[in-house]
Formats: structure tokens, C-alpha cells, sequence
């Protein structure tokens, strides 16, 4: 709805002289003391409204922070503040149920939530309300652009602060266990996204522990959740990782995981965490803070999948080499046993013949060195009656018995000279 001028007024005239002046000269009740209006605080009230009325009579935008939002069901009721000059301007706005629903669903279509602290500018009609004194502005309708500019530069502005000090390094720092079987899983247990997953991790076959925590995942109560369900498995040492997942939706629906309180919660995390937060075309803060972003959450159990394949692979490789090398190893053997069972075979025959040549040898140096041998071939060997062996003819004495061996016996004689 575009905003719509004031009509023009009489030269000379203040817009608001003129129409104040219009709707007293309208009422037959006004009295004038000194040509002044004179009303009782009804009246005034009264007039007031008309004036804003006749003012307004086409509506006005107002744009503002939103403060003090407060829903009894079926309405809303918060106020449009604005620092000027260090003093802050305030206004009063009722969004009653019906324009309520048509203003969050505007917004929720630009995944923008009603809360407070969003700037917004709204249209409506201006009420003086008499029995509170106090100046509304019945709000109709919102300008959507405006507010999804403020939540774009807000989440910009919130990513440039936590991509300056680090945030979205840490949890990255954190090592994946070699096996992550122990699974932390934060989702809402009626989420089709994390059915999904659910189903990829049964049929892998693999025995996965999953400690599941239920949680909100749009709306304002999502975050103190979510936090909540990071904190408590960052306590525990039997979680190997955790893993936040939410299917598909509209970017309000998604709005919750751009929340500073969660992406400052994955940073804290003792764990690893993997996202999985909706389409493939989604980015949210926590995707950007967390260790492993994947675009659905069935991505993010294939992702868990897949590294317990990748190690089930590699155990598999290795039992194979050990195989192959094993069975290397015992064929060496083997044929280091056959050869030393051949060596073993034949040594002995060697060395026998070896040492008989030997002894064949020995032999033939001991018949060499036989006196019988010797004596054969005409020598003897003269002995006195003692027994020892006569060298020398100093050895004997006429009158000596001798005894003299041949080869083939001895001679025993008697000495009658020495020459």
C-alpha cells in the first residue's frame, strides 16, 4: 500500500490549525471562553480523534523497533521506538488478531519473525484512546522489504562479527573420531527431514548408538533449545558426534539457526558437529560455525556414512595386505626350509666322504711310519736286556745280552765286542 500526501491546505494556514479548526467549527457543543475552545476531557478526546482522523483519513506508515511485544492470544500489542537525539520516541500499537495473522505471514514469507528488536514500518489508522490517554496506532499491514532489509544487514553485520573473531573455525579445529558411532542427534521427532535420516542410517547396516534430543526448530522457542541440546551433549564424553538437522521450509522456518546464541553454542561444542539444515540452496549461520555443513539432513547421514565406509574400506585393504603379506612371508620360509632340508640331505654324505679321504690319507702316513713296515725292508730294532732301545754302540758292553727285532721276529745275543 503506497503512502499517500496530505492534501494541501490554505496558504498561511498550518496543517494542523486548519483541520483542528475545521473539526471544532464542525461540533455544536464546543464552548469558547475568550474565543478559545473550551472542552471537557471527553470532548477533547473527541476532537482529537477527529483531528487525527481527517489527518489520516487514508492511513499512515510509521516505521520503528519493536519493543515490549507482548501476544494475548488472539492479539498483539508492543510498542515502535526510535532514538532522536538521545531521547527516545515511543508509540503504542495494537495488531488485532486478524490483520496479526495477515502481518506474520507476510513475514514469515521473508523468514522474518514478529519479535522484539525488528525494525518495521506498518500501516495504519491513528486512535487517540480517551479512556487511557494514550495515542495507538491500529496496525493493518507491514512493509515486508523493510523489515527483510533490517533482518538481512542484522545477519550480515552478526556473520562479519563472528567470521572476525574466529567462530566459525573452532568447531573445525575439533578431530572426527576414526569410528563415530556414538551419534548425538538435535531435531524435532516429527520432522520428515529427520525420518529420512533415520531411514539412511538403519538400512547402512552399520550399528549406530543415536542419543536423540527433540527439539523446536522454527519459531522463537527453537533457539533456547537448540542451545540447550548442544550444551548438554558438549558435557558428555559418550557422543562421537552431533549432528542438527532440519528438513526443508521457507526462510522464516529456517530464520532460527541464524541465531547468534546457537552458532556461539557450536563453537563451544566438545564435539564435532555436522549440520543438516533445509534445501540444498540454504546457508544459515550454524552451517557456517559448524564443522561439516550439509545441505539436507538426509546429506548429513550420508555424510556419518560415508566415514564409517571409507575406515570399514581401508580395514578391508589392510586385512588384504596383511593376507598377501603373510602368505609371502610363509612361501620364503618354506623355501628357505626346503633348501636347509636339502643341505641337510647331502652334508652329511659330503663330509663322510670328505673325512674318509682323510682318514684314507692318515692311514697311508701311518703304514709309512710302521717300524714293521720299516723293518720289512731290512731295518731292526736292537733293545738291551732292559728293554731300551740301543743307538749308540756306547749303549752296550761286551758280555751284553741283546735283542734284536726283525720283521718277522727277534734274535737274542750275546755282545764279545764293541768296534
Amino acid at each position: 500500500m503506497p503512502c499517500m500526501p496530505l492534501r494541501s491546505v490554505p496558504e498561511g494556514h498550518s496543517v494542523s490549525a486548519h483541520l483542528f479548526r475545521r473539526v471544532v467549527s464542525m461540533s455544536h457543543e464546543v464552548e469558547f471562553l475568550n474565543g478559545v475552545p473550551s472542552f471537557t476531557v471527553g470532548q477533547f478526546s473527541q476532537v482529537l480523534n477527529n483531528v487525527l482522523k481527517a489527518s489520516f483519513d487514508e492511513g499512515v506508515w510509521v516505521e520503528g523497533e519493536i519493543q515490549g511485544l507482548r501476544s494475548p492470544n488472539p492479539h498483539a500489542y508492543f510498542s515502535l521506538i526510535e532514538n532522536v537525539d538521545g531521547a527516545k520516541a515511543q508509540l503504542s500499537i495494537n495488531l488485532f488478531a486478524g490483520p496479526l495473522r495477515n502481518v506474520q505471514a507476510k513475514l514469515r514469507q521473508q523468514g522474518i519473525t514478529l519479535k522484539d528488536g525488528l525494525k518495521v514500518r506498518l500501516f495504519g489508522r491513528v486512535e487517540y484512546y480517551g479512556p487511557f490517554g494514550k495515542l495507538n496506532l491500529i496496525a493493518t499491514d507491514v512493509d515486508t522489504q523493510f523489515s527483510a532489509g533490517d533482518v538481512a544487514a542484522k545477519r550480515e553485520e552478526l556473520l562479519r562479527v563472528l567470521l572476525e573473531k574466529g567462530v566459525d573455525k573452532i568447531n573445525k579445529r575439533i578431530p572426527v573420531p576414526m569410528v563415530p558411532l556414538r551419534l548425538g542427534i538435535i531435531s524435532s521427532s516429527q520432522a520428515a527431514g529427520w525420518a529420512d535420516a533415520q531411514q539412511h542410517l538403519t538400512e547402512s547396516g552399520i550399528g549406530f548408538s543415536i542419543t536423540f534430543v527433540d527439539v523446536r526448530v522454527q519459531g522463537d522457542a527453537a533457539a533456547p533449545q537448540i542451545v540447550a541440546a548442544l550444551n548438554t551433549f558438549s558435557r558428555r564424553d559418550d557422543i562421537d558426534i552431533v549432528m542438527l538437522m532440519r528438513g526443508g521450509g521457507s526462510k522464516g522456518d529456517l530464520a532460527a539457526f541464524d541465531d547468534e546464541q546457537i552458532a556461539m553454542a557450536i563453537s563451544r561444542c566438545s564435539h564435532p558437529v555436522f549440520t543438516g539444515i533445509g534445501h540444498e540452496i540454504d546457508t544459515s549461520i550454524a552451517d557456517i560455525v559448524a564443522h561439516s555443513a550439509n545441505k539436507t539432513p538426509t546429506a548429513c547421514a550420508q555424510a556419518v556414512i560415508a566415514i564409517i565406509e571409507e575406515f570399514l574400506g581401508e580395514l578391508s585393504y589392510s586385512a588384504g595386505a596383511l593376507r598377501s603379506l603373510t602368505q609371502t612371508s610363509v612361501e620364503r620360509a618354506r623355501s628357505r626350509i626346503a633348501v636347509s632340508v636339502e643341505r641337510l640331505r647331502t652334508r652329511p654324505r659330503t663330509a663322510l666322504y670328505k673325512q674318509a679321504q682323510v682318514l684314507t690319507m692318515h692311514a697311508a702316513s701311518l703304514r709309512l711310519l710302521d717300524p714293521v713296515t720299516t723293518m720289512a725292508r731290512g731295518w731292526s730294532i736292537t733293545r738291551d736286556a732292559a728293554g731300551n732301545v740301543v743307538r749308540s754302540i756306547s749303549d752296550v758292553s761286551p758280555g751284553d745280552t741283546v735283542i734284536t727285532a726283525l720283521a718277522d721276529g727277534s734274535v737274542t745275543s750275546t755282545v764279545e765286542g764293541v768296534a
